[in-house]
């Protein structure tokens, strides 16, 4: 089972499970037994806001590469949160391994009624490169910051996520008339 997975650590997208912990990320101990007179309440869901589709989206260069890329991760901590993922099934690349481990953890999640709370993604676009003639693919590099972002079942901390920063490689792409994430990792040197 997944408990975490983690923007940053391992080229974006380590996860923790229950065996282990990823770099970024804490295992803790759930607090002890309530007495038996007390009475455990159900913990408050983490609202979370879906980021808003860009205009820009409309741009088939280099402006609607770099909307893409921020909106495309901007909407990682909303589907975590609640399991939507709709949106981010359309924008993911057949070929992208960063969005297929991304939307499996939200699923099981979602599966194992745990709440994620935090993780939200700021994306600084450093650098836009000329779109690939060959591949129609548009690198970034981009300063990513992951937000502090905690797992709980029924109240109980599963696993946390320390506030994390790394410059990373984006790739986006067009296909049939739409923007796609087609993989996230380190840059290359």
């Amino acid at each position: 089972m997944v408990l975490v997975g983690v923007l940053i650590a391992g080229g974006l997208g380590g996860c923790a499970s229950d065996g282990g912990s990823s770099e970024g990320a804490s295992e803790s101990s759930p607090p002890p037994s309530p007495t038996p007179e007390a009475t455990a309440s159900p913990a408050p869901k983490h609202v979370v806001v879906a980021p808003e589709r860009p205009a820009a989206l409309a741009d088939d260069g280099p402006a609607g590469a770099k909307a893409a890329a921020v909106y495309f991760l901007q909407l990682d901590a909303h589907m975590q949160a609640t399991g939507e993922t709709t949106e981010w099934e359309a924008m993911s690349h057949s070929t992208c391994d960063y969005c297929k481990d991304r939307l499996e953890q939200a699923r099981e999640i979602q599966a194992g009624e745990y709440v994620w709370a935090g993780g939200e993604i700021d994306v600084d676009i450093r650098h836009i490169y000329t779109q690939d003639a060959a591949t129609g693919i548009w690198p970034l590099d981009a300063m990513l910051t992951q937000s502090a972002a905690t797992v709980t079942a029924d109240g109980d901390v599963i696993s946390e996520i320390s506030r994390a920063s790394a410059l990373r490689r984006l790739e986006v792409a067009r296909e049939n008339g739409r923007w796609v994430f087609v993989e996230a990792g380190n840059i290359p040197r």
